[in-house]
């Protein structure tokens, strides 16, 4: 019997694919715990930049309310656009840092020293840091019971080092933006969440002179002009964007002419009130799907096309048909034929037409786009839970309008990434109003 028993093999597989299993699932767990990292990192450098420029503008405005040197601040304190899910971030600031990257110019442009020849560095109005602590979900198996992160933000306040900015937004307000996204959460309601959200992220900026103007084209088969909100000194309200509704069909292209007229009256704007004459210019368009107005379109072009050994033939076109033969007839004259000659094989250049999807609504648009490009606004394009019928002809519309795919072009698929897309845009505009350096 312990002989029998000693020579079974039955169930060894098992066993190996066991200790297999367990291997995956470290490895599967490791990722996940180094993706968790990743997150919140990122989150915490979001709330780093939150809380250096919130730090520049209230040491220049002198506000009571800063926030205090070397005081360390819990993560609901910070202004952080996201969910803590470590619960250990908290972040310091520090005022008027020497920034030795930054040699300090004088009025004619020229690199300043001391009286022993030192370089004199520029100062840095705040440098924030947020860091944590996140708990491993796996590898604490492997005895990590912890990993510290860490975001650091340096800032130079807008006055010396940005630029005042136009930010004008161009909406779709279309009857498919009243459906539900893969949340089930209805997108008009989505967009609005989201454009108050880069409201107070733009909130950062503001203080008494003027910085930056705001302006609303909400669209569907025209411009609304009922909820239009012109270019002026200040954030969108709450009930300019309380207004938008969901109606109607899709045609951006009035919207943004709209737009691209009134960036042209900028420049004279912020030259009057700040002596800027190249202000910054940002247009945020966003749509959840295609242009009304699809059609198809021949295309043809010239190919080299191989072309078999072929007798002398004559090819009778006749209502919409073609019909061959191989020797001539006396009434060919009398119809439209065509005399193709006997030939070797080979490649012969032949026109090939294809058929493709148009729409007229995008190229107009496109138009647009172009010109404001070329009239330096930075054109950020977001395509929003967009059907799979339209999704390539939509994604392929936004991008080519956007200022550049990998950085200007952004598809949100629910309203929460909706949100993360315009906080991120909001955070990018805000650091070239208020240049974080770091």
């Amino acid at each position: 019997m312990f002989a029998r028993f000693f020579k079974n093999t039955a169930g060894s597989m098992a066993m190996v694919w066991g200790v297999i299993g367990v291997g995956i699932i470290i490895t599967v767990g490791a990722a996940y715990d180094v993706n968790q990292v990743s997150k919140a990192k990122a989150i915490a450098q979001m709330a780093a930049d939150n809380m250096a420029l919130t730090a520049s503008i209230a040491v220049d405005t002198d506000n009571e309310n800063r926030f205090e040197e070397g005081q360390t601040y819990s993560y609901r304190n910070l202004g952080g656009p996201q969910d803590d899910f470590t619960d250990s971030m908290e972040g310091v600031v520090t005022y008027d840092i020497l920034d030795e990257t930054d040699q300090k110019k004088d009025e004619n442009g020229d690199l300043v020293f001391d009286e022993n020849g030192n370089p004199v560095y520029e100062k840095l109005l705040a440098r924030a840091t947020v860091s944590g602590t996140y708990t491993p979900a796996f590898i604490a198996a492997l005895g990590i019971n912890s990993i510290d992160f860490e975001a650091t933000s340096d800032v130079a306040y807008a006055k010396r080092e940005g630029k005042p900015a136009s930010i004008f937004f161009v909406t779709d307000n279309s009857g498919s933006m009243g459906s539900r996204d893969n949340n089930g959460v209805r997108k008009i309601s989505s967009l609005k969440t989201s454009m108050k959200s880069f409201m107070n992220i733009l909130d950062q900026i503001k203080r008494g002179d003027r910085v930056f103007r705001t302006a609303l084209f909400p669209y569907n088969s025209n411009l609304i002009y009922g909820k239009i909100v012109n270019p002026k000194w200040e954030t969108l309200s709450n009930y300019n964007i309380n207004l938008m509704s969901a109606a109607g069909g899709t045609r951006s292209t009035v919207a943004l002419q709209r737009a691209s007229n009134k960036f042209s009256l900028e420049n004279a704007i912020h030259e009057a009130e700040n002596s800027e004459t190249k202000p910054l210019k940002f247009l945020i368009f966003m749509s959840d799907g295609a242009n009304n107005g699809v059609t198809t379109r021949t295309v043809c072009q010239d190919e080299q096309v191989w072309v078999p050994e072929g007798s002398e033939r004559w090819v009778l076109h006749y209502r919409g048909s073609n019909y061959t033969y191989y020797s001539y007839r006396w009434w060919f004259k009398f119809y439209d034929v065509t005399y193709y000659p006997a030939s070797d094989g080979g490649y012969q250049t032949q026109e090939v037409c294809t058929e493709e999807y148009y729409s007229p609504v995008n190229e107009a648009s496109l138009e647009v786009c172009t010109a404001m490009k070329n009239n330096g606004v930075q054109i950020y394009a977001i395509a929003y839970d967009v059907s799979a019928s339209e999704r390539e002809m939509a994604e392929n519309f936004m991008k080519t309008c956007s200022s550049g795919e990998d950085v200007y072009y952004k598809y949100a698929s629910t309203g929460a990434d909706l949100q993360e897309v315009f906080e991120e845009i909001g955070e990018a505009v805000v650091k070239e109003v208020i240049r974080v350096k770091r």
